[in-house]
């Protein structure tokens, strides 16, 4: 994949789950006052994630069906189902044993991860109810910051000029919002400072999340990824189910089920919408850098404030637009850094390639002589 294309497929997936995020905050928030149970909530939509096995199945038997590779023998006239499920298990297998991590190891790394991604998650649906959401939103993306600081630390990325302009623009931004904005819902929501806290602490553990993320599928392929993907929506189904008895039985969030099929259906339509994103992140997570995919979802803040003032009827301040203005630069500059990492990652591996090559020429004469 070339660099403009691969900027452009990258660009593409990033737009799409800005919107989508845009579109998820409001109905959480929409949920979270309708079905008051943030933890079910949480994990419903979390346990939609392990169809990533369903997905990664149906691509494998795509394979299956148009390829002759890996020395499978397919003849698809005479196969039944038991014959399929084991050419396509066999498939997996080599499709795994590609990558540079184990199918153990992914899945014991995946557990903690799942933890900090259903803590963050919940931490968010309370905090929903206790704040404006173009608000929530704009305090949420300081996770850029933690994220600029543990790429730096774990995965030992370069401190760079524009990356670093970048982040401080981002937050310039985030805070001329949030500053001008507080002020607005305060007599709406008397537990806004206790939201944002909880939102703060949200977008720390995002942050891990997404670095840890980077690290563990980063370069690796499709089937690893959505292994990934499987395995965080299979450990939330399996150990979320004790959880919701043991909050029910303290008292701290009642069970409960929804009331009607208005509410299940919203209840559905933000699972599939929150997995969809979580998903596609999760893949941007794997071929770019966690800055850049942070990049995009800032992008949720203007659109927020967008369908909270037409929906919503939210007013305004001008004074806040400075704060927005600062965001879609920020975004232009990131894309502008990432386009350049990839065009010098392209040119130091065809540089790498030709020396390799030049090597093996240089051998082939020596043995010669």
């Amino acid at each position: 994949m070339t660099a403009p294309t691969q900027l452009n497929s990258d660009s593409g997936k990033i737009n799409f789950d800005s919107i989508g995020c845009t579109g998820n905050s409001e109905l959480q928030s929409f949920m979270v006052t309708d079905f008051n149970s943030p933890f079910m909530i949480m994990w419903f939509n979390t346990s939609f994630l392990s169809l990533s096995f369903f997905i990664e199945f149906i691509y494998l038997k795509f394979q299956l069906k148009n390829n002759n590779n890996n020395n499978i023998n397919i003849n698809n006239n005479k196969k039944n189902f038991k014959t399929t499920f084991l050419l396509i298990l066999k498939l997996y297998k080599l499709k795994f044993k590609e990558n540079n991590i184990s199918f153990k190891k992914l899945f014991f790394v995946s557990i903690p991860i799942t933890i900090v991604y259903v803590g963050l998650s919940w931490c968010w649906l309370i905090a929903l109810s206790m704040t404006e959401v173009s608000i929530s939103t704009a305090i949420s993306q300081s996770s850029s910051v933690f994220c600029f600081i543990l790429s730096i630390i774990i995965l030992k990325e370069k401190i760079e000029i524009l990356k670093t302009i970048s982040v401080l623009i981002f937050m310039g931004g985030i805070v001329g919002i949030t500053v001008v904005t507080a002020n607005l819902s305060k007599s709406i929501y008397p537990n806004a400072i206790k939201g944002d806290l909880l939102i703060i602490l949200s977008a720390a553990l995002w942050a891990v999340y997404e670095v840890m993320t980077s690290k563990f599928i980063g370069n690796v392929n499709r089937t690893a990824v959505n292994t990934y993907i499987g395995f965080i929506g299979l450990i939330d189904l399996i150990l979320g189910i004790p959880f919701i008895l043991i909050l029910n039985s303290v008292g701290f969030e009642p069970f409960q089920i929804p009331s009607s099929a208005k509410t299940f259906g919203m209840l559905l339509t933000n699972a599939i919408v929150g997995a969809s994103i979580t998903y596609l992140i999760n893949w941007g997570l794997s071929i770019t850098s966690p800055l850049f995919v942070r990049s995009g979802e800032l992008m949720a803040i203007p659109l927020t404030l967008l369908f909270d003032i037409i929906v919503k009827h939210m007013k305004l301040p001008l004074l806040a637009i400075p704060g927005y203005i600062l965001i879609v630069v920020a975004f232009i500059l990131s894309i502008f850094i990432e386009a350049r990492n990839i065009k010098k990652q392209k040119k130091e591996k065809e540089e790498g390639g030709e020396e390799e090559e030049e090597e093996k020429q240089q051998n082939i004469e020596n043995n010669n002589v």
